[in-house]
């Protein structure tokens, strides 16, 4: 699978086998039960201390780091950003109150999303969060809790730039091959520009509202650095437009939300036009100049100093990605040899509703047998996951000869994978485990029988033969 040595700054190879820091991934495995994911300490606070050295270094003004809590609510992992010092982008009342108790100072918290209820508003409010406003009808809702609290709503406008600029360049996250402009434009998030410079008039006519920026989600479609330039200087035209039309309104805060990959990003990797074309991943360092720049150069010549404007970005992504692994255990391995070609499926105790992303963004991700980390590839097979579903989690993988109890490591699972993982066939979801050095800790259990069936009403009787019990439960609730 690979040669003895390091992986990246966290994992390495030791004597055939993986290792997550200071800890052997197998024994991890044995000790915690899988599947499982497992989050490195290190790697977490390398990437955090990376992207904000490298964003620092690119911009003139002052920089925030607003990680978004959606790529990994565990909170252990959430207190370990705060240590360094980064804010958070919420999305609704539940991550609102996570960041929140994690102890995210309420100035460092963006609330965003569409759809905001009154109570979320009036409670970013009184706590001080900055609002992200994607509607007029959320001008109001500010307003309104501006009133009810006593203290100005400190509010920014989510805008929806223009990427024509693009051309067909397509999105990473289609498979159809379709462009980035098009696949932007359907994406609800963002007021139209018709609509929102009425808005910011009656926003800036307000004294309840304090109007501090602007904020745009650019999103991973592409790695080329120069349709990152490209999208940065949309943005940079639309902020210099409302400038003008407020009577040279100066923002004080710019939010170009996320998107950054980490350097072994599988994004749309399982696309074969995406994998073609894809080359070396961008380093933060490009990433942040490419942006700072872009969006500096632009901004200027609408009279806007960057020196005078804070710089907001939400990596999310590129915080949490390869700080994480997935490990599963092999429970057989089928091989059938007629009709050709033949087929090998290495069944997994995980599975797809586990790493969701083979199916969201079209991952293809990279994976290794934790215990033959220096066995030579002699098999093609698909690996697969434990559902009923078709619950393919890599095509074709070149695999050492594997057999049950051997352990798969998915690399790079760090963000998303956990929040969007589900119940499907009434599986509780794994626990997460955090390695500091040499040691490990459970940060978020995994589901029980109990926690799956927990909100049912009524709930199971509690007896050692369920089965008739169960069934006269199951009627009686239809």
């Amino acid at each position: 699978m690979t040669s003895a040595g390091r992986l990246d700054e966290s994992l390495s190879v030791r004597d055939g086998r993986l290792f997550v820091e200071q800890c052997d991934a197998v024994e991890l495995a044995r000790r915690f039960g899988t599947p499982l994911y497992v989050i490195s300490e290190d790697q977490l606070r390398r990437n955090a201390r990376r992207l904000s050295a490298a964003f620092s270094a690119s911009w003139a003004g002052p920089v925030q780091l607003l990680p978004s809590i959606k790529a990994n609510n565990v909170l252990a992992l959430r207190r370990i950003l705060t240590a360094e010092g980064l804010g958070c982008d919420t999305f609704g009342l539940a991550e609102l109150e996570a960041a929140l108790g994690c102890g995210v100072p309420p100035a460092l918290i963006s609330v965003n999303g569409a759809g905001k209820s009154s109570a979320l508003v009036e409670r970013a409010v009184a706590e001080g969060c900055a609002v992200t406003l994607d509607a007029p009808r959320e001008l109001e809702l500010a307003a309104s809790a501006a009133d009810r609290t006593g203290r100005p709503a400190r509010v920014r406008v989510r805008v929806r730039p223009d990427l024509s600029e693009l051309g067909k360049l397509p999105s990473d996250f289609s498979p159809e091959g379709a462009a980035i402009v098009d696949v932007a434009r359907r994406y609800k998030a963002g007021i139209p520009m018709n609509e929102l410079l009425p808005m910011g008039a009656r926003a800036l006519n307000d004294a309840r509202i304090d109007l501090t920026g602007v904020h745009a989600h650019l999103a991973r479609h592409t790695t080329r650095l120069d349709a990152w330039a490209t999208m940065m200087r949309a943005f940079g035209d639309t902020v210099g437009t409302l400038s003008a039309a407020w009577d040279g309104w100066q923002p004080t805060e710019l939010d170009v939300g996320g998107g950054i990959p980490t350097g072994r990003d599988p994004t749309g990797t399982a696309i074969e036009r995406v994998a073609a074309a894809r080359g070396e991943t961008p380093t933060f360092e490009q990433f942040a100049e490419v942006i700072g720049s872009s969006l500096a150069e632009t901004i200027v010549r609408y009279g806007i100093d960057p020196r005078a404007t804070t710089l907001q970005v939400e990596p999310g992504r590129a915080c949490y990605a390869d700080a994480g692994t997935h490990l599963s255990t092999v429970l057989n391995v089928k091989q059938e040899t007629d009709p050709s070609p033949p087929l090998v499926f290495v069944e997994l105790d995980t599975s797809e509703v586990f790493l969701l992303d083979v199916h969201l963004e079209h991952n293809r991700w990279q994976a290794h047998v934790a215990n033959k980390m220096e066995a030579v590839a002699t098999l093609k097979a698909d690996l697969v996951g434990t559902s009923c579903g078709f619950d393919t989690i890599v095509p074709e993988a070149s695999l050492p000869d594997v057999g049950p109890g051997d352990v798969v490591a998915f690399l790079d699972t760090g963000a998303y994978q956990e929040v969007c993982a589900s119940n499907f066939n009434a599986m509780g979801r794994p626990a997460t485990v955090l390695v500091s050095g040499a040691d490990a800790q459970v940060v978020r259990r995994a589901e029980t029988f109990a926690d799956v069936f927990g909100r049912d009403l009524p709930p199971l009787p509690k007896t050692a033969d369920r089965e008739e019990t169960q069934c006269k439960a199951v009627t009686n609730r239809a």
